[in-house]
């Protein structure tokens, strides 16, 4: 493959050189203008000066004419300054071909940024009063699809959308949450759990209406029987606006954690007004809660969720355990302790869908489920009776829990917002509230195209499109589908590669677009993505697709900056490889992104992802809509080694995001630096340098032979690296890194299902705590224990408890000062230098 790269390079600079600034005719050379025309001869680069000859006007026609051309020599199609809007993908089969020697380039004039188009201008606008401008829709095919974007100018548009984005808050803000049509039944269908660490704490503000005592009930389950214990009694306690522990007894196992029952836990005297309660456990110990009751009624006990009144001029006080107003802990999940909800079914609060609106049309942005995935799902209806938006389409794929999150759109009565717009396809017309622009000289376009280019082989007769290239153009304007196959992996693209070979994008621009810039898929081999600019996506930067046996293998994404992706699909990467091999992936900067910046996949025997490479690469600001996720993430669900290597890249600042049923938003939250998922085994992570996580810089879920070794590990806020899962793990091996952290309850190295054969080997790692002393701490700090437990199990008996001495790392700066105890242990240095698109080089 290096032999190919070296020599795609030659002929480019070769070609880039040829013509010199001015780009004079040349054999082989063709020019196409938007000023152009297609019954010119195209050689020359303008028109002459009797309008008689000149460039081409469209690119197919150049595309045709390159056909003809001799190929014994390189091919170009030089793209002047302009918009080139295409009425239909520009296909590129077999017959475009060129060779290594001569390779058919379609490329930029030397200091223009020629625009490839999939969008149709929106003109004729009439102002309607009250800040609403119309335009006719024109030829956009209504039956079908019409349109769901909108750029004006260099900006995409919202749909008309409720409620409304708000730009101070633009992910936190704006959202509906789904909500129980039957409001008495919310709480008891849901409940906190994992809150099993010492230190937890939930707090709620309370309002009491009179002076009074208050029998404490708690609604809970707990299973601690296994653990040792029979009840959870004096394990946990509650205080009252700051005051002292009332110890919480009476709390017996009730034989399953989702098996919940009444009890009276203890007695509180409280003044009329609000209070702050808090339940904290003290001593450790799962209980999942349900809910709590005050009452003044010493006869008042309720034995299910049906809860009797009390007697008359008695106080009773319910609060849902999920409605807490405040918290910390370290694992806390809310569950599900109630029927799941529905694929087609979203549950709206009273109020939240207007009763005049007319719902054709429209659709909601939802994070279903457990808010690993987001995307479009069309509303096919509004069951007002029971409070429920119906649900339709293909993307209808995941049950609708409480507390999901979500917004309408393309709703015409919506319409209230300066930036947004709606598509009226009735009066098949256009209306958009304008936000500032000069509607006089504004720019519209409406992306009408699923993808503007197709590189396609035929496997039929074993052609394959190859040795093409495109460079330094600007793709934008594409639509994305409202169907996909999954939302785990919507597929749309701007550029296709289907079986295409040594073909080349280099220093394009992909913008404003519905899906990913470029999809590789079908057996598409030893192809480059090199120093593209990739931001303001419907979707992610580039996608690798297929099966085992037609993935794409050997291909190269580097130097290329991506940044503020999924727009439209949440379930998307930076790159993302979920099926191929072979790939390297380097030197990219990747940021603002709604969950991975890369990502490996291996499904099945039959769809893995093996001897990929991820290397100095700079992610910033990764998963920042979902969670239970990492910046570099990937599956190992094959069960094999896969030789993945995940080495010198730069992790700032892994965010994550949940919801709880009542509506609340968590965030940060669930989220790894680097993330080896469901079997990832043998996988290479050395070099790294990984900051400001939530549960931790790495973790192994059920892999095996996994060496990380060199890294540099800085704060994750619960733990710093994590093996979890069942007797799967063996032999994994933690050695010569760097681990800092500073928060006073965070844990060096967590595992669940721990046993001494997860880890083969974990020694001559630097450890230190900012403000702790973990030779002397008491706290449990590893699998095992303490510090001096870990070591008398025989792990870290070379490791020591130092300061790494970085430069500065208030600045991110993790050099290593001259005499850093780290290198007297073996740990080589980071090449910063080299890491993201400031280090990348041809």
């Amino acid at each position: 493959m290096m032999k190919l790269l070296l020599r795609w390079t030659a002929t480019a600079l070769a070609i880039a050189g040829s013509g010199g600034a001015a780009m004079e005719a040349a054999a082989g050379r063709v020019f196409v203008s938007p000023d152009g025309n297609d019954n010119w001869s195209g050689t020359l680069a303008q028109a002459n000066a009797t309008a008689t000859d000149g460039p081409f006007r469209s690119i197919v026609r150049a595309q045709h004419a390159l056909r003809t051309l001799h190929r014994q020599h390189p091919r170009e199609a030089v793209l002047r300054e302009g918009t080139y809007f295409l009425t239909e993908p520009l296909h590129l089969t077999a017959e475009d071909s060129g060779t290594a020697a001569s390779p058919v380039v379609f490329r930029s004039y030397p200091g223009e940024i020629p625009i490839i188009s999939g969008g149709r201008r929106v003109t004729g606008w009439q102002d309607r009063g009250g800040g609403l401008w119309a335009a006719p829709a024109g030829d956009v095919d209504l039956a079908r699809e019409g349109f769901r974007q909108l750029r004006v100018n260099s900006t995409m548009r919202r749909l008309a959308r409720h409620p409304n984005f708000e730009p101070e808050k633009p992910r936190t803000g704006g959202w509906l949450f789904a909500r129980s049509s039957d409001p008495r039944k919310t709480g008891w269908e849901t409940a906190v759990a994992n809150i099993h660490t010492p230190a937890d704490w939930l707090e709620w503000d309370v309002t009491v209406p009179e002076d009074g005592r208050f029998s404490l009930w708690f609604y809970y389950g707990q299973h601690m029987k296994p653990f040792g214990r029979d009840d959870m009694d004096g394990q946990t306690a509650v205080q009252v606006d700051g005051g002292d522990d009332v110890p919480l007894t009476n709390l017996p196992n009730t034989g399953d954690w989702s098996r919940f029952a009444w009890r009276n836990c203890a007695t509180l005297s409280l003044t009329a007004g609000k209070h702050v309660l808090r339940w904290t456990n003290r001593k450790g110990g799962g209980i999942n809660f349900n809910a709590f009751a005050l009452c003044t009624d010493p006869q008042w006990t309720p034995k299910t969720t049906e809860l009797p009144s009390s007697a008359e001029g008695q106080r009773l006080i319910v609060v849902q355990a999920e409605t807490f107003d405040r918290e910390k802990c370290k694992e806390m999940k809310i569950s599900s302790a109630g029927p799941k909800g529905r694929k087609d079914r979203l549950p709206f609060g009273d109020g939240d869908v207007p009763t005049h609106w007319d719902p054709e049309g429209g659709q909601v942005t939802v994070f279903p489920a457990w808010g690993w995935v987001g995307g479009v799902v069309q509303i096919g209806g509004i069951d007002r009776e029971n409070r429920e938006i119906i649900l339709t389409g293909q993307n209808a794929q995941q049950d609708i829990r409480l507390g999901n999150r979500y917004y309408i759109e393309n709703i015409r009565a919506a319409l209230d917002e300066p930036g947004e717009f709606f598509l009226d396809r009735g009066a098949r017309e256009v209306l958009y509230r304008p936000d500032g622009e000069d509607m006089a000289t504004v720019t519209v376009v409406a992306p009408v195209l699923d993808r503007l280019v197709y590189i396609q082989g035929d496997q039929e007769t074993d052609t394959w499109a190859e040795h093409i290239a495109f460079q330094g153009v600007h793709f934008r304007d594409s639509r994305y589908a409202i169907a996909v196959k999954s939302l785990y992996t919507p597929d749309d693209a701007a550029v296709w590669l289907d079986r295409a070979r040594n073909c080349r994008v280099e220093e394009c621009t992909f913008s404003h677009l519905g899906g990913y810039a470029i999809r590789m898929l079908n057996q598409t081999r030893a192809c480059q993505v090199l120093a593209c600019h990739i931001h303001d996506m419907g979707q992610g930067g580039v996608l690798s697709t297929g099966e085992t046996e037609n993935q794409p293998t050997d291909c190269v994404v580097a130097g290329c900056h991506i940044h503020d992706l999924g727009r439209v699909y949440k379930h998307v990467a930076g790159v993302y490889i979920t099926t191929g091999s072979g790939h390297r992936i380097s030197n990219c900067t990747i940021t603002d992104v709604p969950r991975y910046a890369i990502s490996f996949k291996s499904f099945s025997a039959n769809a893995y992802s093996h001897n990929n490479i991820a290397e100095y690469n700079e992610m910033l600001r990764t998963n920042l809509e979902t969670n239970d996720t990492g910046a570099i993430e990937t599956l190992g669900r094959d069960r094999k080694p896969s030789g993945n290597i995940v080495r010198y890249n730069l992790i700032l600042d892994v965010v994550g995001m949940k919801h709880t049923p009542d509506g609340k938003l968590l965030s940060p939250h669930y989220t790894w630096g680097i993330y080896l998922d469901d079997y990832s085994s043998g996988t290479h992570v050395y070099g790294n340098v990984v900051a400001r996580t939530v549960r931790g810089g790495y973790h192994n879920h059920l892999g095996f032979d996994n060496i990380v070794e060199n890294n540099v590990f800085v704060d994750g806020t619960l733990y710093q690296a994590e093996w979890n899962g069942r007797s799967d793990m063996r032999r994994n091996v933690f050695r010569r890194n760097i681990v800092v952290f500073s928060n006073p309850e965070a844990v060096y190295i967590r595992s669940g299902g721990w046993d001494p054969e997860v880890l083969q080997e974990c020694d001559r790692n630097i450890v230190w705590h900012t403000a702790e002393d973990l030779a002397t701490s008491e706290r449990k700090m590893t699998p095992a224990g303490t510090w001096a437990q870990w070591r008398k199990l025989g792990f870290g008996k070379q490791s020591l408890l130092a300061d790494p001495k970085f430069l500065a790392p208030e600045a991110d700066d993790y050099r290593l000062a001259a005499d850093s105890p780290a290198l007297g242990l073996g740990f080589m240095p980071i090449p910063f230098d080299r890491i993201g698109v400031k280090g990348y080089t041809r």
